[in-house]
């Protein structure tokens, strides 16, 4: 009559959900860094000297930047998570999930830093294509 209710019956930890979807989510974010960066070394040695399909590239490496940039809070999203799990307390799934987030950020902000210093003057299509002179040369 007097015993507590939770006598007897097996506890989990409070954040146990949060460190499995920070693992998830770290795990998964650093799994798309990673394929992004493999992405981006192939295509943009092909970026310089292709000119045929420059159009194409350049919008693939648009889209690759944008994949960088939607890192970011998904990196953050992990970490958050895995210190709400308690990883800085407890090793376990938020620890590892809290390591994957922050590899994952490091990678998104190095790429995201490469794609807005990297130099754009040899994309594109040869001038001669914007060529609005219709007279013949003298």
């Amino acid at each position: 009559m007097g015993e507590p209710a939770s006598e007897g019956r097996e506890t989990t930890r409070p954040g146990r959900g949060l460190a499995i979807a920070s693992l998830a989510i770290g795990a998964s974010g650093l799994t798309l860094a990673l394929a992004t960066w493999a992405a981006w070394l192939i295509i943009r040695p092909a970026l310089l000297s292709a000119w045929v399909f420059s159009w194409v590239v350049q919008a693939f490496v648009l889209v690759l930047g944008a994949l960088w940039f939607a890192l970011l809070p998904i990196s953050v999203l992990a970490l958050v998570f895995g210190v709400c799990a308690g990883a800085r307390t407890q090793p376990g799934f938020g620890r590892i999930g809290t390591t994957l987030a922050v590899i994952t950020a490091l990678l998104a902000l190095s790429g995201a830093a490469v794609f807005a210093t990297t130099s754009w003057r040899q994309v594109g299509p040869p001038g001669a294509y914007f060529d609005t002179k219709t007279r013949a040369p003298r």
